[in-house]
């Protein structure tokens, strides 16, 4: 585990020093949300469960779980994944 801290710390020096987004180069997820109608989440790792009222992704060393209604995956991708629907809350766990 300490290991893997070093590496994030030392990606973290790079991408600063080279102006380089962190989320681009450490690997953690990008969330771009329009309104609470749609939500684009980059970096994301899977899909642990999906229905209409939530849906649960794994991400580098937690879940992102999203709640509203009438929720839909309109695009999926091995790198993003774009969430419509009536958005309520985005929370970690």
């Amino acid at each position: 585990m300490r290991r893997n801290k070093t590496r994030h710390g030392m990606k973290q020096k790079i991408a600063s020093s080279l102006a380089i987004p962190e989320d681009i180069l450490c690997d953690v997820p990008h969330f771009t949300l329009n309104d609470n109608r749609e939500l684009q989440i980059e970096n994301y790792k899977g899909i642990l469960s999906y229905d209409e009222s939530e849906v649960t992704l794994k991400a580098k060393g937690y879940k992102i779980v999203i709640a509203g209604e009438k929720l839909k995956i309109t695009v999926i991708t091995d790198e993003y994944i774009v969430i419509n629907g009536t958005i309520s809350a985005l929370s970690f766990a």
